[in-house]
């Protein structure tokens, strides 16, 4: 019993610190609220809850990139008060601390999932894009240098109808 209630703090000292590194590197407990918050600060085209309201916005994943890690973001909004509601549908992207880095827009290519530096989305993208066309959204390199192209990929690419 005395050896246990001598060793009883060194073991607790040993311990906590490992214990406070593990908690150190841990996300957030509300990821989604953090980007939310940063989107509605950065980007003048984030719905105003008046004119556009937000209809979902979803905390996909983590894309791991040459520039460290860059969070991905389904987000969707429509018109409101009008007879038939549309909206616009966009990927957003941050940085590790959460910073806004930009949006890619789309109509029904929903993105899916990560997978290292790639997101892939369901079918060809269908929004407006001057990075090419495709099922991936590679951002290995990081989001100044995000790529688009197609990759067979079941789930993802155009099934049946690829060659």
């Amino acid at each position: 019993m005395k050896n246990l209630l001598r060793t009883l703090p060194i073991l607790i000292l040993l311990i906590f610190p490992i214990y406070c590194l593990g908690q150190a590197n841990k996300e957030p407990a509300d990821i989604r609220e953090m980007l939310a918050s940063s989107a509605k600060k950065a980007d003048k085209d984030f719905p105003d809850g008046k004119d556009v309201l937000l209809t979902h916005f979803s905390y996909l994943g983590k894309l791991l990139t040459k520039q460290g890690v860059i969070y991905v973001v389904d987000m969707r909004s429509v018109l409101n008060n009008m007879s038939a509601p549309r909206g616009v549908n966009y990927i957003m992207f941050f940085d590790n601390k959460y910073k806004f880095l930009g949006k890619q827009g789309y109509a029904s290519s929903t993105p899916l999932w990560c997978e290292g530096g790639k997101l892939f989305l369901f079918g060809d993208l269908d929004g407006f894009s001057d990075r090419g066309d495709g099922n991936v959204i590679d951002l290995s390199d990081g989001y100044e240098n995000l790529r688009i192209y197609h990759e067979k990929r079941y789930g993802s690419s155009g099934g049946i109808f690829d060659d």
